[in-house]
């Protein structure tokens, strides 16, 4: 049966679809969160996303499209700003987009012809307040920083790109100050999208190794709009809860990223990084120099009280010494004194008891009354030594060697 509809070649229809979705879908402002981003050649594709609040899964999706060259003047554009920063992942975007329709396949899509800077810096200042604001509310802002800093950081473990000219820096500054240090270096992406999770899974590798003491992020030159990727929360996190000092020197001195905020040392470039832990190095040594010479002064103290005490020492033992031999040789004559003079006293004793002997037997009143000498007593036989101890008309009795004679006094 004949076909005797209107009928159109599949291109036409598709061209038909496309005049309508561009003449009857004006140009609008649309707002979303950016998903993902993609430079395929001389394209570049966003995936603009809607999530329902709290939760993860995406309310509405739209692929969006920019031609390579476009993009590149765009992307230019606003890192001119006076507070840069570059189209990413997470980022909140408003953007003003053509409806189009892709003949090729069949496919609706929309262009980007321009993109609202200050709603994306709103969203990035407000994002970036409420990470802060968690960090904070977690104590995890000041975690890393509480951690005491070794005085010796020779062991370091290095995040950065591994041929990039901070990591040139880096080992340069070292190298020339002279001290042992031991580098262990695990690259990562300082910048683009792959960035947090690279420096994420940087941190879980220096986990594995046990000797370092300090771990450094460091980054060299680069735009300003990088920094945003190191306002991660979950980058924030990986740095707080290491266990060792985390240092950055990320670059720009004058802006902050919340990395270098919750890190234990804040530092602006590689080589301050690396000047950092010299002089940490440089402090000890002088600290153990001092020590040294105060140490040396000690013993020499030491050893002058120590020569001071042997002398007084051999000075006592040479007086203890000569004392002993003395009272030695008094201990030897007082003995020998003894043994000669013991008889001497005892023949002296003998003689004078003797002589006492013969004192007390002169004494006995027998011997001199046989010598003629008569006693005289009283009636009750008291001694009379006088004439005027004799009372009148008493009767005395006198006492001679053979015998006594009573008498009477008349005067």
């Amino acid at each position: 049966m004949p076909d005797t509809q209107d009928s159109y070649s599949l291109s036409n229809y598709l061209i038909s679809v496309q005049r309508l979705v561009k003449n009857r879908i004006p140009q609008v402002w649309v707002y979303g969160t950016v998903a993902s981003l993609q430079e395929k050649g001389k394209m570049v594709y966003i995936t603009l996303v809607e999530y329902e609040e709290d939760s993860v899964l995406p309310k509405a999706t739209l692929g969006i499209t920019m031609f390579a060259p476009q993009y590149a003047v765009l992307s230019r554009r606003l890192s001119e700003l006076p507070v840069p920063f570059q189209i990413a992942k997470d980022m909140k975007i408003k953007v003003l987009l053509e409806a189009d329709f892709y003949i090729p396949y069949g496919k609706f899509q929309c262009k980007i012809l321009e993109i609202d800077p200050a709603f994306t810096l709103g969203e990035i200042a407000i994002t970036r307040a409420k990470i802060w604001e968690r960090l904070v509310k977690e104590n995890l802002h000041r975690l890393n920083g509480e951690l005491s800093m070794p005085l010796l950081p020779l062991s370091v473990g290095l995040i950065t790109s591994e041929s990039s000219a901070a990591h040139s820096d880096f080992i340069a500054t070292i190298n020339a100050s002279g001290y042992a240090f031991k580098i262990t270096t695990v690259p990562a992406k300082m910048q683009g999208q792959n960035t947090e999770n690279d420096i994420i899974e940087a941190l879980g590798k220096l986990r594995e190794y046990k000797d370092l003491d300090v771990v450094c992020i460091i980054r060299g030159g680069g735009s300003k709009t990088d920094l945003v990727f190191f306002d991660s929360y979950a980058l924030c996190k990986a740095a707080a809860f290491f266990p060792l000092p985390v240092l950055t020197g990320i670059g720009h001195e004058i802006d902050e990223s919340l990395l270098d905020k919750v890190a234990h040392t804040h530092l602006i470039t590689p080589t301050d990084c690396a000047k950092f832990l010299i002089a940490r190095i440089d402090s000890a040594w002088q600290r153990l120099q001092t020590l040294s010479f105060e140490f040396e002064n000690l013993m020499q103290i030491f050893i002058r009280e120590h020569d001071k005490m042997s002398y007084r020492i051999l000075l006592l033992s040479n007086m203890c010494g000569n004392i002993f031999t003395k009272e030695k040789e008094n201990l030897s004559r007082n003995a020998l004194g003894l043994k000669r003079g013991i008889p001497k006293i005892m023949d002296f004793q003998e003689q004078a008891l003797n002589l006492l002997e013969e004192k007390t037997k002169a004494a006995n009143p027998e011997i001199q009354l046989k010598r003629g000498y008569t006693i005289t007593k009283n009636a009750s036989g008291k001694i009379l030594r006088s004439a005027e101890e004799a009372k009148k008309n008493s009767i005395l009795r006198t006492v001679f060697a053979d015998g006594e004679l009573l008498s009477a006094t008349n005067c």
